[in-house]
């Protein structure tokens, strides 16, 4: 099984985003498996350009994190969103068939 990196990302809105028009951007990690991290941000920017995301900057720190440890995670980090995130199951499927999931999105009111 690959490493799952932890990638946390600044992004906005492009014209077809999933992000609603009324959003000036958003600060939302991002999970992904790869050989590399480098693997895995690529991975991510492809999924953020399909959904409509413009990734003004990749933030540090990128952590990385076995797949067996997401229920773990996000007791520790996402506890309020527990319910809205995937299942350690639901995760592990995903991860494996090379899908990028993403934590709660923070967004910010246009200027």
């Amino acid at each position: 099984m690959k490493k799952v990196f932890i990638v946390p990302f600044h992004v906005k809105g492009l014209e077809k985003s999933i992000m609603p028009p009324e959003i000036g951007g958003a600060y939302v990690t991002c999970y992904s498996q790869g050989n590399t991290y480098v693997d895995a941000v690529e991975n991510i920017l492809r999924q953020l350009a399909s959904d409509g995301l413009h990734a003004e900057e990749v933030l540090q720190p990128i952590h990385e994190m076995e797949v067996s440890s997401w229920s773990k995670h996000v007791q520790e980090t996402w506890p309020d969103y527990a319910d809205s995130l995937p299942s350690q199951s639901e995760f592990t499927a995903s991860i494996c068939a090379n899908q990028v999931i993403y934590g709660p999105f923070g967004s910010y009111e246009p200027r």
